[in-house]
């Protein structure tokens, strides 16, 4: 037997479908399973057990200019090695045009997806032999995924993430760590890949200070590609109880999160990582809900403030002044640090 998991982007998108590729794992244990996955995120799937290949596509680069008859071969050729392939299931996962039709694009005997009331762009559903409603589906989306799962006869809340990091990368972890000089520390995470999800690197960095001088426990500041300089306003205002955190990748960034006392996020992949290897985390929401997109750990608390435009889902803020994160101060993150580092 052959399966296609289509769950294209984006890191904190495919811990959630984590679960979902555990229990098909769990039922069909001796058949082939394919991701489909951008290219830009694969990194991820390198430590995930249970998946037998990894087909990377960019739909990001077609769409950058120059545009070039090599960016656009490479992606024909990606999807060709799926047309190559009978597959007898095809599990839909992200609802969205671009992946509802790469899951058509592919050939299968099953294609399934939500149905029209559960979907991101609901034309997405055209492409699907079989549709799941959410109906009993639960509220976060790691439940929305294994609902789906109803459609093979699977029922299962069993939260399985199947992710694995080399004891090396431990190791070097804590030799970083060592060479900091550092015997415990928070971790923030100022980061996000929206501007509205991001709470002001300022902030952050006086909330550093509050918590050095309250609980005496540094702080490290997370930072990604592009981050860097935003990771760095947080340690310039932070008054010397931020430090900057070394450059990861994903293997070593959930090394530190699990050596952390604690995780400062806002809604972000990296938080959905932590969350994933039970790391202690408190998530600072703006525009998401957290009910669906929240941190899933028994030892995770929420920072948010009720708005009358949320929870917008918005990437950019249609004129309120980002209110929903703005509203949100120090002392308001504060509270929810001392419950969990009391």
């Amino acid at each position: 037997m052959r399966i296609l998991l289509v769950r294209l982007s984006s890191i904190g998108d495919i811990v959630h479908t984590l679960p979902a590729l555990s229990a098909v794992r769990r039922n069909y244990p001796k058949a082939h399973i394919d991701w489909l996955v951008e290219s830009r995120y694969a990194e991820i799937l390198t430590i995930v057990s249970g998946i037998d290949t990894v087909v990377g596509i960019d739909t990001f680069g077609i769409r950058k200019l120059p545009w070039s008859l090599e960016k656009w071969g490479g992606l024909v050729s990606n999807l060709q090695q799926l047309r190559q392939i009978n597959y007898d299931i095809i599990l839909d996962f992200q609802g969205t045009l671009k992946s509802a039709v790469s899951a058509r694009l592919a050939r299968g005997k099953r294609r399934i997806g939500y149905g029209v009331a559960a979907l991101k762009e609901s034309p997405a559903a055209l492409f699907y032999s079989e549709r799941a409603s959410l109906d009993g589906g639960g509220t976060h989306v790691i439940e929305h995924h294994l609902h789906l799962l109803s459609k093979l006869g699977i029922y299962t809340k069993k939260r399985d993430f199947s992710m694995t990091v080399s004891e090396d990368v431990y190791g070097e972890v804590d030799r970083e760590i060592a060479a900091l000089g550092l015997s415990e520390f928070v971790l923030l995470n100022p980061g996000g890949n929206w501007n509205t999800k991001r709470w002001a690197p300022e902030k952050f960095g006086r909330l550093a200070e509050a918590i050095y001088k309250e609980l005496h426990i540094p702080s490290l500041v997370l930072w990604g590609p592009g981050d860097q300089g935003l990771a760095s306003s947080v340690v310039e205002s932070s008054e010397g109880a931020a430090y900057l955190m070394p450059p990861t990748g994903i293997s070593s960034m959930i090394a530190f999160a699990t050596r952390s006392r604690l995780f400062v996020t806002g809604d972000t992949g990296p938080m959905h990582l932590a969350s994933a290897f039970n790391v202690s985390i408190v998530g600072i929401f703006g525009p998401t809900d957290p009910n669906r997109n929240g941190p899933f750990g028994l030892k995770d608390e929420i920072v948010s403030k009720e708005v009358p435009c949320g929870p917008c889902y918005k990437n950019r803020c249609p004129g309120y002044g980002n209110v929903c994160m703005t509203s949100i101060n120090v002392e308001d993150v504060m509270v929810a640090v001392r419950q969990k580092l009391a």
